[in-house]
């Protein structure tokens, strides 16, 4: 039986760590873990028992070394002013290159060992003077991350429209498929200010009682079939999905409203 703790570092999200035989550790302390090139400090947020695991190959995971010490958290505390002072220095540079990209977090590994730099741009950027640059007056390995805007959204944080904190800094992990043809279906306006998001693409929440909408619509008749209703034969011109009523209109224009069970497709 192996033990995982899930620790998140910051506000990452937070990822499976080994914790070895004989090492205690409890949920919400702070951890020291060994990752590939570098060691660095994090919360233990969740504890996992897992039968049979084992460690090979390229499934390695990342290793819990100790609990973190009195003076690990000070030295932790210092390699944050340190990566205060590197997001000077970086933007600095980024101007100096004339780069098009915007730096949204920069820090350094617990043991200043590595500077993680996470960047957003609408394109490609090449950044190979930078880092060698950085890389020198800095005295740390660089690595780049470049993310969207969905992303940038999620580690900026905020509130969304709907009064709570946002879905992609909060709880969202994975960014799924988003089109307008979800806004249609579920009869929303298509006005671009309300089913965008805080990061200016569509709102993530549109996907979620999606298929709840596509299974009670494939219940109703289409827009603008032929139907039979108590009243007579007219065309459907609106539905309402989640209490399953139609609009008819009748062939002398009246506009009347029925339960989908009182009407009957004319074929």
């Amino acid at each position: 039986m192996a033990l995982f703790a899930y620790i998140q570092i910051e506000e990452d999200h937070p990822f499976k760590c080994l914790v070895p035989d004989g090492l205690a550790v409890h949920v919400g302390d702070l951890c020291i873990i060994e990752l590939d090139h570098s060691t660095d400090i994090g919360k233990v947020m969740e504890l996992e028992e897992v039968e049979g695991a084992k460690q090979d190959g390229k499934d390695k995971a990342p290793v819990v070394v100790r609990c973190a010490t009195l003076q690990d958290q000070a030295k932790a505390d210092e390699t944050a002013l340190r990566s205060k002072m590197a997001m000077s220095t970086c933007t600095k540079l980024v101007e100096k290159y004339d780069l098009d990209m915007r730096l949204i977090k920069v820090r350094y590994t617990y043991d200043m060992k590595v500077l993680h730099i996470v960047f957003a741009a609408e394109e490609r950027i090449d950044y190979r003077e930078l880092i060698k640059e950085l890389s020198g007056e800095l005295h740390a390995r660089i690595e780049m991350k470049q993310i969207g805007v969905r992303d940038e959204a999620g580690m900026i944080g905020g509130m969304g429209p709907c009064g709570r904190t946002m879905c992609c800094c909060s709880w969202l992990q994975k960014f799924e498929s988003i089109n307008v043809k979800m806004a249609k279906c579920q009869h929303l306006s298509l006005n671009p200010v309300a089913i965008s998001g805080m990061c200016g693409r569509l709102k993530c929440c549109l996907r979620y009682e999606q298929d709840q909408y596509l299974e009670a619509d494939s219940r109703l008749p289409r827009d603008g079939e032929l139907v039979r209703s108590p009243d007579g034969d007219g065309h459907v011109c609106g539905k309402d999905i989640l209490r399953g009523r139609v609009k008819i209109r009748m062939e002398d224009s009246r506009v009347l409203e029925y339960a989908v069970e009182e009407l009957t497709k004319i074929r």
